[in-house]
């Protein structure tokens, strides 16, 4: 952030970075000088991890697996339909024969299910963790969008009401699972080195499938072209199989991992399944360093 003491520092404004310090808090004499010395530090190490980085970097040896398996959740958002159910929910139930006022609150309704969604992620995340609610919640959202895509197909004004239940649904478990989950992995499966490069990656491979989506939807959507309607939902039904089958064999399990775990089981290859439950060289030490410990404080 601009004229924060990290950027001054950064461009070697020490004098206003110390005052900077001292106006956030900083007021023991000797603090902000300790503060600053810290922040120096951090930012040489950042240097010398990301100098001479290329993206190239990102597509070789276990980094390939790595930026996959980063960007992967993030590009299966915009794959299993939430540009669907977030952006044209409100136009199908027009069409469908609701009033605008009635399509305004249900897509209120909607926005109000996917932030207490959000929320409900915030415990969620570590409780349960990433790998289980991702690909749970992503086999969840494919079972929605098919049953979605039977009830439209029906068309009656029972199973059209039934398609719009499900989608305000769709939001909130969305919103619990991957649509949360996608970006925990994004940075925590990248390596520190490749990380800035990773996310632009992932982000730029998401914002494509969007802007695909927003040519192709209403060509399928509208009355005028292939009237599909909320039929659409098949379509990113059968795709979100795919996905499911994908987060099952590759995604890996990083809740409750440091990172120099994560660098040691991609550098070994360990199976994605075998992530969570797998015992690293890190945690042996751990351990042994506790029996140690344990038994020195016995022996006093």
């Amino acid at each position: 952030m601009p004229e924060s003491p990290w950027w001054l520092s950064s461009r070697d404004m020490d004098d206003k970075a110390l005052k900077s310090l001292e106006k956030l808090g900083c007021s023991q004499p000797g603090e902000a000088q300790k503060r600053l010395a810290v922040i120096k530090v951090t930012l040489e190490k950042v240097r010398a991890e990301t100098e001479g980085v290329t993206y190239i970097e990102c597509f070789r040896g276990s980094n390939l697996r790595r930026t996959i398996i980063s960007i992967a959740p993030l590009s299966i958002q915009a794959i299993g339909g939430v540009i669907f159910i977030a952006g044209y929910s409100t136009y199908y139930q027009q069409l469908a024969g609701y009033s605008t006022s009635e399509s305004f609150s249900l897509f209120i309704a909607l926005q109000l299910c996917s932030m207490f969604g959000n929320v409900c992620s915030w415990d969620l995340v570590d409780r349960l963790g990433r790998r289980f609610m991702t690909f749970w919640g992503s086999l969840i959202l494919t079972i929605l969008l098919l049953i979605t895509g039977g009830l439209a197909t029906a068309g009656d004004t029972r199973s059209i009401k039934g398609a719009i239940a499900l989608m305000i649904l769709y939001g909130w478990i969305y919103n619990v699972s991957i649509g949360s989950t996608a970006y925990n992995l994004l940075t925590e499966v990248a390596t520190s080195r490749l990380r800035v490069k990773t996310i632009a990656i992932g982000i730029m491979c998401q914002s494509l499938w969007y802007t695909m989506w927003s040519f192709v939807l209403p060509y399928l959507f509208n009355p005028d072209h292939a009237n599909l309607g909320a039929k659409i939902a098949f379509i990113y039904g059968a795709l979100s199989i795919l996905c499911t089958i994908y987060l099952w064999f590759y995604q890996v399990e990083t809740a409750g991992r440091s990172y120099e775990e994560l660098d040691e089981m991609f550098m070994k290859r360990i199976s994605a399944r075998k992530f969570k439950t797998y015992v690293t060289e890190v945690e042996t030490k751990g351990q042994e360093l506790q029996r140690r410990n344990s038994a020195t404080a016995v022996k006093a």
